[in-house]
């Protein structure tokens, strides 16, 4: 649980941490869809390493970064074994749907590492709040900002349930997979607990302050579209435009 890192806001000067968050959330889906949509190894390729330059640019540390993401990794490796032992000739297919996951997983990881999750909030409540959309928008960012929120705090919850836990005498190095399932309970538990009732004090938190689902809400520093916002939108439709040449006359 130490190493979850999605939902935590690295505080750092970079490139990537200045841009608009409406910029990553449009960038976020557009590559998303262009990973999944293209389907030949050279659009892969070149989808990993323009990620894998945005995370440098984002200056957060290599290793935080990926700390949160290797016990996904195996996870989605799992799944790629299943699919090549269930289904004929499918080394292609697992091979690109574990590479599909992990660019899936550290593009999000880096938004959200780069983008508080305020911001996100007021970022979606920008981009789509118009329309026959603009009441029930706010109240959808509003969820996504407290999503974001709780899974580091309930990533600490648990890391200090654990070590109490341990301080008491139980020992989670057991290897009977059994005895796993049990003391699992003694974590989840408190922990649902523990979830339970920071909802509740939020939920007070917010009628104390008059929060209305339709309510105009304001913003110290309003969102504003900078050069750099610009230049990123012109970097990102460069990018799926080479993709789609690949894909059209490199198909490997």
């Amino acid at each position: 649980m130490k190493s979850i890192t999605l939902g935590r806001y690295y505080q750092k000067e970079s490139i990537i941490h200045s841009l608009d968050p409406r910029t990553k959330l449009v960038f976020l889906l557009l590559y998303i869809a262009n990973v999944f949509y293209f389907n030949s190894i050279s659009t892969l390729l070149l989808s990993a390493v323009f990620l894998f330059s945005l995370i440098l640019l984002s200056r957060v540390p290599l290793s935080y970064f990926f700390r949160g993401t290797g016990k996904l990794i195996i996870l989605f490796s799992i799944f790629g074994l299943l699919i090549l032992l269930t289904e004929e000739n499918g080394e292609r297919k697992a091979i690109f749907m574990i590479v599909r996951m992990v660019l899936v997983l550290l593009s999000s990881t880096l938004l959200t590492l780069t983008t508080r999750p305020k911001k996100i909030a007021e970022g979606i409540e920008k981009a789509l709040g118009k329309g026959v959309l603009k009441k029930n928008i706010h109240v959808f960012a509003t969820i996504i900002m407290i999503a974001f929120r709780f899974l580091p705090i309930l990533s600490d919850e648990a890391n200090k349930i654990i070590e109490a836990q341990k301080s008491r005498g139980l020992d989670f190095e057991q290897k009977n997979i059994f005895t796993k399932a049990r003391l699992s309970l003694s974590i989840l538990v408190p922990l649902f607990v523990s979830a339970y009732k920071r909802a509740d004090e939020l939920a007070y938190a917010m009628d104390n302050r008059a929060y209305s689902s339709n309510g105009e809400t304001t913003s110290l520093y309003p969102l504003k579209y900078k050069r750099s916002d610009y230049i990123s939108y012109v970097a990102i439709f460069a990018f799926l435009a080479i993709n789609f040449s690949l894909e059209r006359f490199l198909w490997i």
